[in-house]
């Protein structure tokens, strides 16, 4: 189990969607702006890898789809389409 966590923070990392810092580096980082979205920041360590399509167009690789679900968030995108990704 400790491996498929591994390879899914390497796969999040490799797709820009998440800090290996995390929640370790809040206290420290300068305040965000307060907006009218609050994204959530707490994903179950489950591996249910999807790949999403971004209403940009990007398409990434997640771990779950929580973890798309806080990507998109963070960067103001919607998800369009989500499917079960081949490991």
């Amino acid at each position: 189990m400790t491996n498929r966590i591994g390879v899914t923070l390497a796969a999040l990392l490799a797709a820009g969607a998440i800090g290996l810092a995390g929640a370790a580096s809040a206290a420290s980082a300068p305040a965000r702006e307060i907006t009218d979205v609050d994204c959530p920041s707490v994903c179950p360590q489950i591996y249910q890898p999807v790949t999403c399509t971004m209403s940009d167009g990007s398409v990434a690789k997640f771990g779950n789809r929580c973890f798309a679900d806080v990507y998109a968030c963070e960067h103001q995108l919607t998800i369009v389409s989500c499917r079960p990704a081949a490991d």
